[in-house]
């Protein structure tokens, strides 16, 4: 769903970018303070006569548990800041990750698809409409937690022409790329409304179509695309698809069954190396955020600094709940979960409790209960 987000992009989106230039010379300072200090140790005692007649084996040190690889569903921007704090931090290294590959959305290829092919580890799905349908398709994956509890996206119109509530979707023209039709779709099934209910525009990213007159609403994420539109002078309404009867998450997290039966620790290790992650870009805040994705974002998507501090600012709204607060973020209750379910259902997309597999997360905040550190929901 590239129409989602918008973030002024200048040039198309690079489509990896495995490690930045501060991890990588963090991590040849490592290595070379290592050698030096092992270099240092073998003088020593070969001078004294003290070294050990029988080397250790290095198998008998900890296994490395390689790269740590995240598919992002969007470019790199504010939306995926902890990730980047994990990495500047150490947090993935730390957990035991040589390095981690961050790999940037936007293309044409899904997150999930990455996973399944074994390129990512896990992947970020932007809603539950597509994933939902690979998982129908026969796609051996699992949901595990989502970043956003509250979905961030909905439509996008102008005071002057709104969407407000459902009934205001009859006639209306609406942006949307392939992705956001599926969605919008759905959307209207949960109503019981025909899908000639509303025009379908195909429509680049950005907020232009809507400014120009070409479409009346756009599908977005109400983190950015609201600040886009009072940044180009328009009067902007809002609809969640929550407030269109369609409850889903956003950044859904998802890994390959494969993994998760035998790979399982190093998906503990990703989350909660994420998890320490994000938990440093909510405690730093909009500045910091807006600051960490220019310097892995701004310089290939051409990013604009104020929306991007403008957008972060609104995290914590659809991060922080009442029960992230207290099971830590990304976790999802059974009553999400069936919220979600009957959601799909409702929009006439077969889905199943069984997709979900909470498990993993608990067993990480189990293990790991300081990484709840006692957030305080947003105020409404």
């Amino acid at each position: 769903m590239s129409h989602l987000r918008t973030d002024l992009i200048t040039a198309p989106p690079a489509a990896k970018h495995p490690v930045t230039a501060p991890a990588a010379r963090r991590r040849r300072r490592r290595t070379t303070a290592a050698a030096a200090a092992v270099g240092a140790l073998l003088l020593a005692l070969t001078v004294t006569g003290c070294a050990s007649p029988a080397a250790s084996s290095p198998s008998d040190g900890p296994t490395s548990l390689g790269t740590a690889s995240v598919a992002l569903s969007w470019i790199k921007n504010y939306e995926f800041a902890g990730y980047y704090f994990a990495e500047e931090n150490g947090a993935y290294t730390d957990a035991g990750f040589d390095e981690v590959d961050l790999i940037a959305g936007g293309g044409n290829t899904n997150s999930w698809d990455l996973v399944l092919s074994g390129q990512a580890q896990i992947g970020l799905a932007s809603d539950l409409t597509g994933i939902t349908g690979a998982i129908n398709d026969g796609a051996g994956l699992k949901i595990i937690g989502a970043q956003f509890v509250k979905n961030p996206v909905g439509f996008v119109s102008l005071a002057g022409n709104p969407i407000r509530t459902v009934a205001d979707l009859k006639g209306k023209r609406i942006g949307v790329d392939a992705g956001g039709k599926l969605a919008v779709e759905a959307v209207l099934k949960a109503n019981d409304l025909p899908a000639d209910t509303v025009q379908f525009v195909s429509v680049p990213s950005g907020v232009d179509p809507l400014m120009n007159g070409e479409v009346d609403a756009l599908i977005g994420f109400l983190t950015n695309y609201p600040i886009a539109v009072k940044n180009a002078g328009g009067d902007v309404v809002t609809m969640s698809f929550a407030d269109a009867n369609y409850a889903q998450f956003g950044d859904a997290v998802v890994v390959s069954e494969k993994a998760l039966a035998e790979n399982r620790d190093a998906l503990k290790a990703i989350m909660k190396a994420s998890i320490i992650g994000w938990n440093t870009a909510l405690t730093e805040g909009a500045d910091s955020i807006a600051d960490i994705a220019m310097t892995y974002g701004g310089a290939d998507n051409g990013l604009d600094r104020q929306l991007q501090v403008d957008s972060a600012s609104v995290l914590p709204s659809f991060m922080l709940t009442p029960d992230t607060v207290t099971n830590g973020i990304f976790t999802l209750t059974p009553d999400l979960v069936d919220q979600a379910v009957s959601s799909l259902a409702a929009a006439g997309i077969t889905a199943d409790p069984d997709m979900f597999d909470t498990s993993l997360l608990d067993e990480v905040y189990a293990e790991n209960p300081e990484l709840i550190p006692g957030f305080t929901v947003p105020a409404s």
